[in-house]
């Protein structure tokens, strides 16, 4: 014989059923779940966060320009089809010095290529606006910035190794 609720304790259960889905069955309690993971939460956000971080982006940007800087030793002679010499070890290494600088600055090369000069050149460019830094083989650095409307301007970096970037860069920054 079936029981019929009145409709007052039929809507008292069907409340509870709402308020307490874990004892009529419909989902796990917290104790039938088991205990949280808290490790692998932290690991989500911590997942999350990295995507949408700017350290992050920076930080493999310069990894990248570092990865290009190491393949310019498997550079051939006349590797523009004029004849241009390779980089050598000293240029691509005061570039590899100046790239961490940079880093440093928050200035962010656009490449890194070899040049025509024998040697290494960082590039920067915004808008309609260009500039860089070179590295030569015989040691000497030059930087060059030059735009659309803007007389081209050239200069040695006479200070010597992270000072030199620095003193260009700020130059470099107020142009760009």
């Amino acid at each position: 014989m079936p029981c019929y609720l009145p409709s007052a304790v039929a809507d008292y259960v069907a409340a509870d059923r709402r308020r307490h889905p874990a004892i009529f069955g419909e989902m796990p309690s917290s104790a039938q779940a088991g205990p949280q993971r808290i490790d692998l939460l932290l690991l989500k956000q911590l997942q999350e966060t990295s995507l949408h971080s700017e350290f992050n982006r920076r930080a493999q940007r310069f990894a990248a320009l570092a990865d290009d800087l190491a393949s310019l030793r498997h550079c051939a002679v006349g590797w523009d089809g004029y004849d241009a010499p390779i980089p050598n070890e000293n240029s691509i290494a005061a570039a590899k010095n100046a790239l961490h600088v940079l880093e440093g600055l928050n200035a962010e090369p656009t490449a890194v290529l070899p040049s025509a000069d024998a040697g290494v050149g960082l590039c920067f460019t915004e808008n309609d606006r260009y500039a860089h830094i070179e590295f030569l083989n015989n040691g000497e650095a030059w930087a060059l910035m030059y735009g659309q409307t803007d007389e081209p301007q050239s200069w040695q970096l006479t200070a010597r190794g992270d000072d030199a970037v620095r003193q260009a860069w700020a130059r470099i920054r107020a142009f760009i």
